[in-house]
């Protein structure tokens, strides 16, 4: 095969693809891996489904990383960071799901199957709503005796399924 010269270089096309396949190998694996260690960061919730217009507290952290990202993504002249983040979400919901089968959406959280929802399995449904209720109960300026003391119960629980409450806010 005959060299071409590229960027100053005589380098053949069988090297050029080579490198190719290899940068889509090294980039997947990377991805999968930050995925992986999002998922342990944000253990306590299902942080790829956190939209772009979500102002929660509990959104506030997701968002700050994919901003760290986008920065890196940016600076090494990436043309569409949002793609990145797309696939990166996508590979932390199979991490922590498992891929979905033959024609089932990824998207959502429901508790039915179809109309583009998946079903939540029995830890991240109970978080989510453990969650939801520790909130809401935190920001009550007053609470009944019963749910005062529901909700050092509902603290337990949260941390029995291995929620640091620090994060949640």
């Amino acid at each position: 095969m005959e060299n071409i010269i590229v960027n100053g270089n005589a380098v053949s096309l069988e090297t050029l693809r080579k490198g190719v396949a290899d940068a889509v190998v090294r980039a997947y694996g990377a991805e999968r891996d930050y995925a992986i260690a999002l998922n342990a960061m944000f253990a306590g919730f299902d942080w790829f489904d956190i939209e772009a217009n979500d102002s929660s507290e509990t959104a506030k952290p997701v968002h700050g990383e994919k901003k760290a990202l986008y920065v890196e993504l940016k600076a090494a002249k990436h043309s569409n960071p949002s793609t990145v983040w797309a696939r990166i979400r996508k590979y932390g919901r199979e991490e922590r799901h498992g891929k979905p089968a033959e024609g089932e959406s990824t998207e959502g959280t429901g508790e039915s199957e179809g109309a583009g929802n998946t079903p939540r399995d029995a830890v991240t449904r109970n978080v989510e709503e453990l969650i939801a209720l520790y909130k809401f109960n935190a920001k009550q300026e007053s609470l009944p005796a019963k749910v005062t003391e529901a909700q050092k119960f509902i603290a337990s629980a949260l941390m029995a399924l291995g929620v640091d409450l620090s994060m949640v806010k």
